[in-house]
């Protein structure tokens, strides 16, 4: 649960202080592109966690189909924010594609930390 603020504080901290301080014409855009990659983050941990505590061996059949899951969730979610949202695209883009990839990098050290072998 620990990790998960986490990963709550840093997503809001990091786009509330760049679209705060830095661009505060940009903080809808900043935030919206933060959003999706930070909701899919915190499911994708605590469904791996879960699967890997109950199940272990089931953990790469859950990766495949979460994979399949978030390649469809966000191409509706940028259909749906490019369509009825008018804003400027750029910081949007920008902003998706960072924490996109901070918080894709956060989940793989998770999985690692995950399977890891204990060494007591």
């Amino acid at each position: 649960m620990k990790y998960i603020i986490s990963i709550i504080l840093l997503g809001l901290g990091l786009s509330g202080l760049i679209g705060g301080t830095l661009y505060p014409e940009f903080i809808a855009e900043i935030f919206l592109g933060m959003a999706a990659p930070l909701l899919i983050s915190i499911i994708s941990i605590i469904l791996n966690k879960n699967t890997f505590s109950k199940a272990p061996d089931k953990l790469t059949a859950v990766l495949i189909k979460s994979l399949i899951f978030k390649m469809i969730f966000f191409a509706v979610y940028m259909i749906v924010i490019f369509s009825f949202y008018t804003f400027e695209p750029i910081p949007f883009i920008i902003s998706f594609t960072g924490f996109f990839i901070a918080f894709y990098v956060i989940d793989a050290l998770f999985l690692q930390r995950l399977i890891q072998p204990k060494n007591n």
